[in-house]
């Protein structure tokens, strides 16, 4: 008896100031429906909180078992990780999505596409020395399957704060397989590429180059915040062609590149943000035929580029504008948001597309195609609803997709337990 009154206790120390969510969202374009129903948990629990959350989903992609039974619909899970929020310091541990950089719309090294990841991640903020690092791991794949091995990522980044307003940062990351963790990655602190060279490569415990099978990307952001703005600019080098410096009469590899740079500010009730990115050709692929470390969470898979990169979500060879537009006044908002993008041919796994390495840098090339997508939205928005109720919310949505009409409803649901 006294033992269950402990974990009654324990329990109901645990749950209070829990808050139980719920979202629900529906579009349909005259020709199939995209659905889900999310729930989510948050758990205050010894100064960190845990956060849970799962669903029901139909978004004509992924077939699940008993299609028929189901309707199409899957069962999925999507975070469960606990997290600390210090005046300096910030640590994630489970498993979650993850998105770094600082882009609204687009984010070049990691990207919060849909997939979750066993994670470790911690950021230092320092204002005093003027300094901000942060390292991320995050197991993409913990076994060997049919189509793919072992598969780990390790994203680290460094940035300096020379004063109010300004942050500048070196961002780099690895992709590394045939082992779920690397700690020479994660914890050396010299940059990654150098590990990759010199520690795995060249020490006298290296390997070859034949047997290490690690695509490690350099890159770097800068940061511009006023009161109500702020302004960005973002670069990701897959690969650098060197002899543009050092031997401009030589061969001419492809630089493979992307970029991002956007401006968000408000005034009063309305906000605005404007977004550009793109990559060159052969960005984030993979460079031999018989080494599968494409920037991706499943090779060899159909399954859609704008789902599957780990990173930007359109990949290589395209370039991509969203501008946003929004405007509040008491409980209301409406929202309005345009989004086009252009993009050539796109391969991960299949090196030059299937050729061989072409002279020089190459961007928007192959099969040209184009989606714009315009949408208007308005959202009612109540909070501490009925004193339990921290926040409910329904939004409703039109568009235009290359001419193709759609609409859409959403419903949210915040719950204080």
């Amino acid at each position: 008896m006294r033992r269950k009154i402990v974990i009654l206790l324990f329990l109901s120390t645990i749950t209070f100031g829990a808050v139980f969510q719920i979202q629900t969202q529906l579009e349909y374009d005259f020709e199939q429906i995209v659905d889900s129903i999310k729930f989510g948990l948050v758990v205050p629990f010894i100064g960190t909180n845990f956060h849970a959350s799962g669903g029901f989903m139909r978004d004509n992609t992924v077939v699940p078992p008993y299609p028929d039974f189901l309707k199409n619909h899957y069962w999925y899970w999507d975070e469960g990780y606990f997290e600390y929020r210090g005046q300096n310091l910030e640590i994630d541990v489970g498993v979650k999505q993850n998105r770094v950089g600082p882009g609204s719309f687009y984010n070049l090294f990691l990207s919060e596409n849909g997939f979750s990841s066993p994670t470790v991640r911690v950021s230092w903020k320092d204002e005093v020395q003027k300094i901000a690092v942060e390292t991320l791991w995050a197991g993409l794949r913990p076994f060997t399957t049919g189509n793919g091995p072992i598969k780990g990522l390790t994203y680290r980044r460094l940035a300096l704060l020379p004063f109010d307003g300004l942050e500048v940062g070196y961002e780099e990351s690895v992709l590394f397989l045939n082992r779920y963790f690397d700690p020479y990655y994660y914890f050396v602190p010299i940059p990654i590429p150098g590990i990759q060279e010199f520690w795995h490569l060249s020490a006298p415990w290296g390997v070859s180059s034949n047997q290490l099978d690690d695509n490690s990307m350099v890159g770097a952001y800068v940061i511009f915040r006023g009161k109500e703005w702020s302004a960005y600019a973002e670069i990701l080098a897959d690969d650098i062609n060197m002899n543009r410096f050092i031997s401009p009469g030589s061969y001419q590899n492809p630089n493979k590149i992307a970029f991002m740079a956007g401006f968000s500010g408000r005034s009063g009730p309305v906000r605005f943000a404007v977004e550009v990115a793109g990559a060159t050709a052969f960005t984030f692929e993979r460079t031999h035929p018989d080494r599968p470390y494409e920037y991706v969470f499943f090779e060899g898979s159909n399954y859609p580029i704008e789902k599957n990169m780990i990173g930007y979500k359109y990949g290589e060879n395209n370039i991509a504008c969203t501008i946003d537009f929004e405007y509040s006044f008491s409980d209301w908002s409406f929202n309005l948001n345009w989004e086009s993008v252009i993009f050539g041919t796109r391969t991960p796994s299949q090196p030059w597309h299937g050729g061989s390495m072409p002279d020089g840098t190459r961007w928007l090339i192959g099969q040209i195609e184009s989606v714009s997508t315009l949408k208007a939205g308005a959202t009612y928005r109540l909070s501490n609803l009925f004193s339990i109720f921290k926040d409910v919310s329904l939004s409703g949505v039109v568009g235009l997709r290359n001419s193709r009409a759609f609409f859409g409803f959403s419903f949210s649901l915040s719950v204080e337990l």
